[in-house]
């Protein structure tokens, strides 16, 4: 389970799922299918990895949904709709409606390089093995 501690953020992570995570000690990124779970170990074709040691997950479809990630989706999508619906109510181009479309797709794109792709296991995050 991936915990926001005092948020109602939580992640479950089942036998079969797909995880890529970093380890503390490495920074590359390490994938694999989830195969089973012990104590505070996860088990994954060909290797194990204890809990403790990995630093940071990177976003999957899972965790996709933590509002911090979809401030770059909604920018492009708010950004290119109020051009194309600017568009088609005056069928021209405002220089106006570029400018706050060009702002809001900017913004996305900062969001991109600023934010990242990873959730970093630490403080109040914290990534635990649980019996449900």
């Amino acid at each position: 389970m991936l915990q926001k501690r005092n948020k109602n953020k939580n992640v479950y992570y089942k036998i079969g799922d797909e995880l890529s995570f970093r380890l503390a000690d490495n920074k590359s990124k390490v994938s694999g299918e989830i195969i089973a779970f012990q104590d505070s170990v996860i088990v994954f074709k060909g290797f194990e990895v204890i809990v403790s040691k990995i630093s940071s997950l990177y976003i999957d479809e899972k965790t996709r949904w933590w509002l911090r990630y979809k401030v770059e989706q909604l920018s492009f999508i708010v950004g290119g709709g109020y051009l194309l619906l600017d568009l088609i109510n005056t069928c021209e181009l405002n220089k106006d409606t570029l400018v706050v479309s060009g702002s809001l797709i900017g913004v996305g794109l900062v969001a991109r390089a600023l934010i990242g792709n990873r959730i970093k296991i630490k403080g109040r995050t914290k990534l635990r093995v649980i019996e449900i």
